[in-house]
């Protein structure tokens, strides 16, 4: 059949111009998530679309199932193959997935710098899997079931297995469907092996479940479900110990470092900006040091676009502990209230602009802070230590 027929009877073009409206619709609500200038991010976002792409090429492989059974084109002895015949209809939805995702990647590429690497090549290949996947699948429920709800049943079972498992409990359900990529990545983190692996292997696993479907003998249709059910266990084993996350820690030999008080490291995308965190870092050090606080001897920024504010806020509150104290998980902790005016205190005394710390905290935190400000260096030095000791024990009250 010529190309041009092929894509006159088919329903992927007019599918795809609503598609393409509606991954248009998302993309603001995606690119906010982005972690600016990270390759990784930007191809772990771009998955989050695929809950939209998926449905609808799962739909239109179903309405070309449902076409191709109804002119029994598979039946008898046909000159080609079924394989063929099928990819031969099948081809302009598979173009469709691909120039979706695609278009999803593109949509965020603004947001991306230097060049990318395997890990993102290894996101786009699954992602293509996925909706080959989905494709296929849809194709075969159109062959099989009754005209009137193979598109249904593909549209929503299809939609259904692509969002719903992001508001499960069960973790390593999250991770199966290709979407969960989206919770990568921060600069510090590269999304994890695992986290690829597990969904690529369950749409593998679909393929070959499907593939067995079509078997004329009742012998490799018995399959099927042993087989799905088999790679879904494996895969589940694979991701159980990410839980729901998809990232790891990247590796820190990635990073550069220079200065000594305190010591900078930054990661490749946030190099343009050395001289200033540097030097923001420099000074903040220097002002903490002189009213008595001694903050972490170095600094990792996860903001790729980091500010004068952020840079100082960062060093003042590495001074307070990251964990509450263990007597604070089994009875009262007054110190929990000095967090908040001490956070402020740090990071206007690292020299942040009060006006941008004062609307990160509560008024009254923020009060009680600029009340000490007004005070000797001495007894503001004073006031720091007594209430910072109330953060590590439950037997002390602060004093505000």
């Amino acid at each position: 059949m010529p190309w041009s027929t092929v894509l006159r009877v088919s329903v992927a073009p007019r599918i795809g111009l609503l598609l393409i409206v509606w991954l248009l619709a998302y993309r603001d609500s995606v690119t906010e998530l982005v972690t600016s200038g990270y390759w990784d991010s930007v191809a772990g976002q771009s998955s989050s679309l695929l809950v939209w792409t998926a449905p609808a090429v799962a739909a239109c492989g179903a309405w070309e199932g449902m076409r191709v059974r109804q002119a029994r084109t598979l039946q008898g002895a046909p000159a080609r193959s079924c394989t063929t015949v099928s990819l031969a209809v099948l081809s302009p939805t598979l173009v469709l997935g691909v120039l979706a995702v695609m278009l999803s990647l593109g949509l965020l590429l603004p947001q991306a710098e230097g060049t990318p690497d395997r890990i993102t090549a290894a996101i786009l290949v699954l992602e293509l899997l996925v909706v080959a996947t989905h494709t296929v699948v849809g194709y075969v429920l159109g062959l099989s079931l009754p005209r009137l709800l193979a598109v249904p049943v593909a549209l929503v079972g299809s939609f259904v297995w692509m969002a719903y498992p992001a508001a499960m409990n069960v973790f390593w359900v999250r991770q199966l469907n290709g979407t969960n990529l989206a919770e990568c990545c921060e600069l510090d983190q590269v999304a994890a092996p695992r986290s690829i692996f597990a969904p690529a292997l369950v749409s593998i696993g679909l393929l070959v479940a499907v593939w067995l479907v079509t078997a004329r003998r009742w012998g490799p249709r018995l399959l099927a479900p042993v087989v799905l059910t088999t790679v879904v266990a494996v895969s589940a084993w694979i991701v159980h110990p990410l839980g729901y996350r998809a990232a790891e820690s990247r590796p820190t030999a990635s990073r550069t470092c220079s200065g000594t008080h305190p010591q900078v490291c930054l990661w490749p995308e946030q190099r343009d900006a050395a001289k200033d965190v540097t030097a923001w870092a420099t000074d903040a050090y220097k002002r903490l040091t002189a009213a008595g606080v001694t903050p972490t001897a170095q600094l990792v920024s996860r903001s790729s676009t980091p500010t004068s504010d952020d840079v100082r806020a960062l060093l003042a509150l590495s001074v307070l502990p990251k964990d509450i104290p263990a007597c604070a998980h089994t009875g009262e902790w007054p110190g929990s209230t000095a967090y908040g005016p001490l956070s402020v205190w740090l990071t206007i005394t690292a020299g942040a602009d009060a006006q941008v710390v004062a609307s990160r905290y509560a008024p009254p935190e923020v009060e009680a802070a600029k009340r000490v400000l007004e005070q000797s260096q001495q007894d503001q030095r004073a006031w720091f230590q007594q209430n910072a000791k109330t953060l590590t024990r439950c037997d002390l009250q602060p004093v505000l």
